[in-house]
């Protein structure tokens, strides 16, 4: 049985439709988006020619993709449409034939309003048939078009066989339900029912069947008004499928978003989500401050801890630094067992200056909450808790798009990279290491002092090292501009509003303020009888 099948298989003709039909199929759907020239290009095809026949599959691939993504009343409304572009061929030349017919359809005589919709409806389902069969090469045997059985008066079965897929009903059905209303809409209320137990499908033909009953009713509107009213409701309805679609398409997204961002930097996350990240193999050198981190004696110290513990504190510390880093503007490029290495300047930059500056601040406040991470870890039954090393270099790095085709990872490497990472193994348990190329951009920051340079292989120069001991008290260049602004306006104020003699007696206050507090330092370092 199962030879036979195969051999049957193996010599049906392929089925085919017109390029026409596609067109207007696709033409029918430019208000759901590119749809249709999705599917055509995923099956190998850039351009239809009206004139030559294609696989019957296209069109059933772009109709289940319409249905897949936006349900029957999008079918429905495709249907409408196409009814439109068939207007021509089947719609106008019905309507000029119930044009004749309409004193019989306006008839209050029942058998002769019958006879008149007898007519016109044959008229219509044989001019459709027709045309069905011309634009479809299908198989030997399968009787494409309409058939229309009378089963009463003003009650029809019709039954429609298409080279398409049973899922196609409802634009089936939307093609003929709009040129009905256009023929007969002013004459007939009516209903459909469709028959899913008589309706089959095989390869190449799908046939269909549903109970037609009309109930003659003019209406004081013309056809084309009944007809664009039920056009305005399919499409409603269409819209706010769509729009619920796009919502959660956009909901869908930015969770994707979410987590893509976990595992690639924002910044570079946020540019692929906008189309503004180019995914091609490159690079470009840029002058950028590296930060690298690690947790002093980890080893050691992870033994001393359960897996459970270990994992909590590790991930605890990672989410902390890292929220630090993102507030700060800094690029993550990745996580090295327990080390973290990021950067400043790509893909966004505030200049080398203010990058450096960036990076200092983000590793002066790492190290404030480590404190308090410390503590907090102590209080929980972490005895040795852990202690960071952080070093910071700024200079050339070649930055971009490393990989192949199949996978790109975004990162930075260069001699510079390898001295910000060699800083951070010669950093304090606790420390922060800078080379001079930073420190240069952030002394008025940090109090720091010199430590031995660093001698590296491949790197031409040494490396002078530099530990922050704490913030800076000092004022920043600007504060101390600002503050000698104020100075000398006070000064100008002060030289207006008092009298010579006024500041005369204000500076001698001043003297003998500054005398007592000399005497004091006096008896305090040498007796109440001075020095001898």
């Amino acid at each position: 049985m199962e030879n036979a099948n195969s051999k049957m298989t193996k010599s049906l003709k392929k089925v085919s439709v017109s390029g026409q039909v596609i067109l207007s199929t696709i033409a029918t759907m430019e208000t759901l988006g590119p749809i249709g020239e999705e599917v055509l290009l995923s099956n190998g095809i850039k351009d239809i020619d009206k004139e030559k026949q294609y696989p019957y599959e296209v069109r059933n691939a772009i109709h289940k993709a319409v249905l897949d993504k936006y349900g029957e009343i999008a079918l429905l409304a495709i249907g409408f449409k196409n009814a439109e572009l068939l207007d021509e061929f089947m719609g106008k030349p019905a309507i000029d034939f119930a044009a004749k017919e309409i004193d019989g359809m306006s008839s209050q005589d029942l058998a002769i309003n019958a006879s008149s919709l007898d007519r016109v409806l044959q008229f219509y389902f044989e001019r459709s048939g027709s045309f069905i069969k011309k634009v479809t090469s299908g198989i030997v045997g399968v009787e494409y078009g309409h058939k229309l059985e009378k089963i009463d008066n003003f009650k029809y079965r019709n039954i429609c066989t298409m080279a398409l897929e049973d899922y196609s009903e409802p634009f089936i059905r939307g093609v003929q339900v709009a040129q009905l209303y256009q023929i007969l809409g002013k004459y007939y209320r009516w209903d459909r029912k469709y028959e899913p137990k008589l309706s089959h499908s095989g390869y190449g033909y799908a046939t269909w069947s549903w109970i037609m009953h009309f109930s003659p009713e003019k209406s004081k509107l013309p056809s084309a008004q009944i007809l664009n009213d039920k056009k305005n409701q399919i499409n409603a309805q269409l819209t706010k499928v769509v729009l619920t679609h796009s919502f959660e398409q956009n909901k869908k997204m930015e969770n994707l978003s979410q987590q893509i961002g976990k595992y690639i930097p924002p910044q570079i996350n946020e540019a692929l989500f906008k189309g503004d990240y180019d995914t091609q193999i490159t690079t470009r050198r840029k002058k950028l401050t590296i930060f690298f981190s690690d947790i002093k004696n980890f080893t050691s110290t992870s033994e001393g801890l359960q897996p459970e513990d270990l994992t909590k504190y590790l991930n605890e510390y990672f989410s902390e630094m890292t929220t630090i880093a993102i507030d700060c503007g800094a690029t993550i490029d990745k996580y090295i067992g327990d080390a973290m290495m990021v950067f400043f300047g790509d893909p966004d930059t505030k200049g080398e200056r203010e990058d450096a500056r960036s990076c200092v601040e983000m590793a002066l406040s790492m190290q404030e909450r480590m404190v308090e991470l410390q503590n907090k870890w102590r209080n929980e039954g972490f005895a040795d808790p852990f202690q960071v090393r952080m070093g910071i270099n700024t200079g050339y790095c070649n930055v971009g798009n490393f990989g192949s085709d199949q996978r790109l990872t975004y990162t930075i490497i260069g001699g510079e990279v390898n001295v910000a990472q060699r800083l951070e193994g010669n950093s304090d348990a606790n420390g922060i290491l800078m080379s001079y190329e930073t420190f240069a951009h952030a002394q008025d920051m940090v109090e720091a002092e010199e430590r031995d340079a660093i001698k590296m292989k491949g790197i031409n120069r040494d490396i002078k090292s530099f530990a922050i001991i704490g913030r800076s008290d000092s004022k920043s260049e600007q504060e101390i501009v600002d503050t000698e602004s104020k100075s000398i306006q006070n000064v100008g104020h002060f030289s207006q509003g008092k009298s010579i003699n006024n500041r005369v007696d204000a500076l001698e206050q001043k003297l003998a303020v500054i005398s007592n507090k000399l005497d004091e330092v006096l008896i305090a370092t040498h007796g109440e009888h001075g020095p001898k």
